[in-house]
């Protein structure tokens, strides 16, 4: 693209030392996916910049296209620059990449990755050198500065991260600010200390006014950019020119994804909506659609469920303000996510890991208050990744120490709620099921617990014993049952079929073809919740109630369920005791801190509703010394 006096402007060496191809602000960087990167910069500096008469959510918008490279401005100065950097920089470093965009200037196409934000107040101020704090200036040209605000960004080393993902080693910004409306064009590029026509550069360029000598002025208005849309309102667009991840990311997918690793709370609460447009797709990430694509990450869904939390603990910490905690107690996870921590972009920060307890879980500390967003910032590193107790060395340690208690406590309390008393004990293993029995649940049924067929989906633990005990014991049945083993009858709902009294009917079989016939078909009378689809384990927990005991029962479905759910006693081996009635008194379901009664006939749990992919905890009360192993008919 022809620019008229606009072009790349390198700064003579001077006596300034040497800078090789590999800019080190681009290392804070260089760790992560090129597009996990350019997701959690681009997409912290837009929400903390909304538009001051700003309504509804901040938009997003990543669009990946094909860009002719003459139209890239300032393109002819640019190539030479680059010959120049690929040339002197063998047996350097980096060497590999200045080959490689020196190269991909002169092809006649580019992948071009435009990321745009809409309802936010664009790159305001000047870029003159008078106007070093300006955000135009700190965007484009800044470097280790840190504005007193609570904004990101704060390092001025968040614009390295556009060249770092460009093959050409070069992004072009172009914004309507919303304090003037009118729309400018700047660029930046970091190659490396090179020569040309015997004089000495150093590795950056700026997209300038290059009759301008002694000062910065940047292109007005904005010419559009082919093939892209050209923008009517305030905001900002980056250009990453030869966008690294085209080939590995045609369809802006791992954006998508990476987008709702890091901002999947701003997501839900309504605050983002982000947008993927590539060839052949067009994607929409919103508080509405975020659950579907969650659903397909099983550790960010671990953390969307986390989010539903409709009863998160809350506490107030000194620097801090108010946090709140979301919990998801799940047994199903692969492994315990621990708890990822945000401030008031809902950004994510940083993990605390709490290896005592035992459980699987995925939490969010949510901590959005104007005093705790300005104060955990200032214990940030430029990636932003976590929280550095030295950063304050007065208050660092014990507001950081503050919080994981508050963490820690909050966890184990509803462990205890959701799950059960967690126990360690030695040998554990040898009285456990094989078929991953989780040694954090506590309590005490009658049978030992014996190796399960892989059909069985129920668990239970088997030994008895405070969290001091080292010897498990095993405890002794309190009395057999000697039943009659009475085969259903069978039957696909076409036939009639014919049973006695001990299989339902209200009369005593006689003889041979003697009962009172039956028939029905699938979907008539009461639902019963199946056994196959239910994760299932149980355990017997202490009781202030001395006249009574309590089993614990907990319970997870694959999906949205409501029937009712067949209980039974299971034997030495593990086979179901048929026809023994449990004793149970009273039943109890406990979800999000609450307890609603269940009905119940006999062994049956009458219109039970379980929540797909929820833990669920249910209390059966039964006479004191009472205890049982149970199953799921």
């Amino acid at each position: 693209m022809k620019t008229n006096k606009y072009g790349f402007y390198f700064e003579t060496q001077g006596r300034s030392g040497d800078e090789g191809p590999i800019d080190p602000a681009q290392q804070y960087f260089e760790g992560s996916h090129a597009d996990h990167a350019v997701v959690r910069e681009t997409g912290q500096n837009t929400l903390d910049n909304p538009r001051t008469d700003a309504e509804g959510p901040i938009r997003m918008v990543f669009e990946l296209a094909t860009m002719n490279t003459k139209d890239i401005p300032g393109i002819e100065g640019l190539r030479k620059h680059l010959d120049a950097v690929a040339e002197q920089t063998e047996h350097q470093q980096g060497h590999d990449r200045m080959v490689k965009a020196a190269a991909l200037s002169k092809e006649e196409t580019i992948p071009v990755l435009r990321i745009s934000d809409y309802n936010t107040t664009g790159l305001t101020g000047n870029e003159s050198l008078a106007s070093k704090g300006s955000p135009i200036s700190r965007l484009t040209r800044g470097k280790g500065g840190s504005s007193d605000d609570e904004r990101g960004g704060s390092f001025g080393i968040g614009s390295a991260v556009g060249p770092m993902a460009s093959d050409l080693c070069t992004v072009i910004y172009t914004s309507i600010p919303e304090d003037t409306r009118d729309s400018v064009m700047a660029g930046y590029t970091r190659l490396a200390t090179h020569s040309l026509n015997d004089v000495s550069y150093r590795a950056e360029g700026y997209f300038t006014k290059l009759d301008c000598q002694d000062d910065f002025k940047y292109q007005r208005p904005a010419p559009k950019i082919e093939p892209f849309s050209e923008r009517t309102e305030p905001g900002t667009d980056i250009y990453i020119l030869g966008y690294r991840m085209t080939e590995k990311d045609p369809q802006l997918e791992r954006v998508r994804d990476a987008m709702i690793d890091n901002f999947m709370a701003a997501i839900k609460e309504g605050h983002l909506v982000v947008e993927g447009i590539a060839q052949g797709n067009h994607w929409t990430l919103d508080a509405d659609t975020l659950p579907k694509f969650a659903k397909n990450l099983p550790e960010a869904n671990a953390f969307y469920q986390a989010l539903q939390d409709p009863n998160p603990a809350e506490t107030t910490i000194t620097n801090v303000g108010n946090v709140r905690l979301y919990i998801n107690i799940d047994d199903s996870l692969e492994k315990k996510l621990h708890t990822v921590t945000m401030r008031a972009p809902l950004m994510k920060i940083d993990t605390f890991k709490h290896n005592s307890l035992s459980a699987k879980y995925a939490a969010v500390l949510v901590c959005d208050s104007t005093e705790g967003n300005k104060y955990l910032r200032q214990l940030e590193p430029p990636q932003h990744h976590e929280w550095d107790a030295a950063r304050d060395p007065l208050n660092g340690k014990k507001v950081l120490r503050d919080l994981k208690t508050f963490v820690r406590e909050a966890l184990k309390e509803r462990i205890s709620t959701d799950i059960g008393d967690e126990v360690t004990i030695d040998g554990l293993s040898r009285f456990l099921p094989t078929e991953s029995m989780p040694v954090d649940t506590a309590g005490d049924p009658s049978v030992p617990a014996l190796k399960l067929n892989e059909e069985d989906n129920t668990e239970s633990s088997s030994v008895s014993g405070s969290s001091t005990q080292q010897n498990p014991t095993v405890i002794v049945p309190r009395k057999k049952v000697r039943v009659n083993i009475n085969h259903a009858a069978q039957g696909d709902g076409e036939e009639r079929t014919k049973q006695g009294k001990s299989q339902g009917g209200s009369n005593k079989n006689r003889g041979k073809e003697v009962g009172f016939p039956g028939q029905g078909q699938e979907g008539e009378g009461k639902s019963r919740i199946p056994s196959p689809t239910l994760f299932f384990r149980s355990w017997c927990e202490q009781n202030n109630n001395r006249n009574s005991s309590v089993m614990v029962l907990a319970i997870k479905a694959e999906k949205d369920v409501t029937g009712d759910l067949e209980l039974m006693a299971l034997g030495t081996g593990g086979e179901p005791e048929e026809g023994y009635n449990l004793p149970i008194l009273r039943a109890a379901q406990h979800l999000y801190g609450k307890s609603v009664e269940i009905e119940f006939t006999g062994n049956t749990l009458k219109n039970l509703t379980l929540e797909g992919g929820r833990m669920t905890r249910i209390e059966i009360h039964m006479p004191a010394g009472e205890r049982y192993r149970l199953g799921v008919a």
